[in-house]
């Protein structure tokens, strides 16, 4: 807050030799000051850091939903599986390979109707 309230350029250069934050602050305040080029390219860099940050942000949002939504699948296949084996006891790895490749809505019916799957046959009607 001293750097910032600062009336004299004398104030600024004892508190940037006493703090490395402050003399890093006041050597990029020193050259924006001196060069309007250098000011507007500084300034376009910072703008591009912080987009590129809030494209990171936002990229790591989106990989969190997806791995949340990938979980919520894999976790409805594993129930379903671990039902279908108490059910029917011997699951063919073919019915496997199938139920795996099953997106959400259709574990979900499977999953709603399992009181009727007794048998593969059973089964198999929700595999076409």
């Amino acid at each position: 807050m001293e750097f910032l309230d600062a009336k004299s350029r004398g104030v600024m250069e004892m508190l940037a030799e006493k703090n490395k934050n402050i003399k890093k602050a006041y050597t990029v305040l020193e050259i924006l000051s001196k060069d309007e080029k250098a000011r507007m390219a500084y300034e376009a860099r910072e703008a591009e850091v912080r987009d590129q940050l809030t494209r990171l942000k936002t990229a790591e949002e989106k990989g969190i939903e997806k791995g949340i939504e990938k979980g919520i699948e894999k976790g409805i296949e594993k129930i379903i599986m671990l039902q279908l084996e108490q059910r029917i006891k011997e699951i063919p790895s073919e019915f496997k390979q199938k139920i795996s490749k099953l997106e959400e809505a259709q574990l979900e019916k499977i999953a709603l109707n399992m009181v009727n799957i007794e048998k593969l046959e059973d089964l198999a009607q929700y595999l076409q």
